[in-house]
């Protein structure tokens, strides 16, 4: 004869108690190692989207090379940081234009702040001269009162 098989499963023991204790306390683990990288992760992604944004470097570098483009030097020349402008007076501003060959048009690309700040940033322009020539120009701009270019390429 069979012995006859119960409608019940058989009951499932519980986990020890120490083994129950080791889950509990590697859950809680996890979770402050979780939430001590939310924080860095969480200002970056802050800084990141609700920062200084660098849409308006890339603008002002924009506008100093349309100025060089259409020959407005005089304005392309206030654009410069009050130390370039000290540095470099019109007449020598143009000759350095001419020098590297003054644009007909040209390509913003890049641009990225130089510190935290957000007081400082770098444009890169390709700039396409009057032959065909491209330039490429990692321009340096400084926060003032405006973005205003700060690079020795017009010394």
């Amino acid at each position: 004869m069979r012995p006859a098989l119960s409608p019940h499963p058989p009951s499932v023991d519980k986990p020890p108690k120490a083994q129950r204790t080791t889950w509990i306390v590697a859950g809680v683990i996890v979770v402050a190692c979780l939430g001590a990288l939310a924080l860095p992760v969480g200002g970056f992604l802050l800084w990141m989207y609700a920062g200084p944004d660098v849409d308006e470097p890339r603008a002002a570098a924009d506008q100093f090379v349309s100025r060089l483009e259409s020959n407005d030097d005089a304005a392309a020349h206030e654009s410069l940081c009050p130390a370039m402008r000290e540095k470099v007076d019109l007449a020598v501003f143009t000759a350095a234009v001419e020098r590297l060959g003054r644009p007909v048009s040209h390509t913003t690309g890049e641009a990225g702040f130089g510190n935290e700040a957000g007081t400082s940033a770098f444009v890169t322009v390709e700039l396409t001269g009057r032959t065909g020539r491209t330039t490429t120009l990692d321009l340096h701009l400084t926060l003032g009162s405006a973005w205003q270019v700060c690079d020795d390429a017009f010394a």
